[in-house]
């Protein structure tokens, strides 16, 4: 779970109100929820090795992935970002045989 989530493209559709504040917190056992070692959204990337991002047009992550990867340009890393058409978060890696994965 991903605490620092910020889908700009389609507006809130996660929200850290309600069960999943709770549950937020609960994952965060008293640590800041923009603490880098829970959301890499706020991760410093200096030094950080070549990387490879991946991620799905319908995955609630897409926007926190791409901050991620323009954070590590920004510092220097090399990186790619991978967008899979029609995915949502982790579906290309659940089947090893699917073209997507290739």
């Amino acid at each position: 779970m991903q605490q620092g989530c910020a889908n700009f493209g389609i507006g809130t559709p996660v929200s850290n109100d309600g069960w999943l504040g709770d549950a937020a917190q609960l994952y965060a056992a008293g640590h800041d929820l923009k603490d880098p070692q829970l959301s890499p959204v706020y991760g410093d990337y200096a030094g950080f090795p070549p990387s490879i991002l991946t991620t799905g047009t319908r995955d609630l992550f897409l926007s926190n992935t791409v901050r991620v990867h323009r954070k590590m340009r920004a510092a220097g890393v090399e990186a790619e970002l991978v967008v899979f058409e029609g995915q949502s978060h982790a579906q290309y890696a659940a089947d090893p045989w699917a073209p997507e994965t290739k």
